[in-house]
């Protein structure tokens, strides 16, 4: 069963068989540099992370992407069911702004009395306490 050490010397020895091996240990070479690149690549944290970030990226978008057509959706039926009052609604936006072109001062005194009030609201509960509280404590 042992081989002849000169057989084997012989097959090896021809120029055509040696050029053919290095051939394909030089292909071999290339594709176990090849294989272990590509599993640099998918170890490599920043390509993780990148992966990461893209399915992440892509599966948030879908959802928004999803929520928005429900939303949308949504909005036509909330929009098709109060069609009535939001024209009342538009109508009576019309009327106050065209009120106010009109008599401008009128909307002023408007404004200038809701800022009193919220000014004086403001003070009134300054320190956390109003001022009925200071007068209710001086009653006793």
């Amino acid at each position: 069963m042992a081989q002849d050490a000169n057989k084997i010397t012989r097959t090896l020895a021809s120029p055509s068989d040696t050029a053919h091996l290095r051939q394909q240990i030089a292909e071999t070479r290339a594709g176990m540099t090849h294989t272990i690149d590509a599993i640099q690549d998918r170890v490599n944290p920043r390509s993780v992370m990148n992966r990461t970030v893209a399915s992440i990226k892509s599966t948030m978008l879908d959802r928004m992407r999803n929520f928005a057509d429900t939303a949308g959706s949504a909005a036509g039926y909330v929009a098709a069911r109060t069609g009535p009052a939001r024209e009342r609604a538009m109508r009576e936006t019309a009327r106050a702004i065209r009120g106010t072109r009109q008599n401008p001062a009128r909307a002023a005194m408007i404004g200038a009395a809701g800022a009193a009030a919220m000014w004086m609201m403001i003070r009134s509960f300054r320190n956390g306490r109003r001022r009925n509280d200071y007068l209710y404590d001086q009653a006793f």
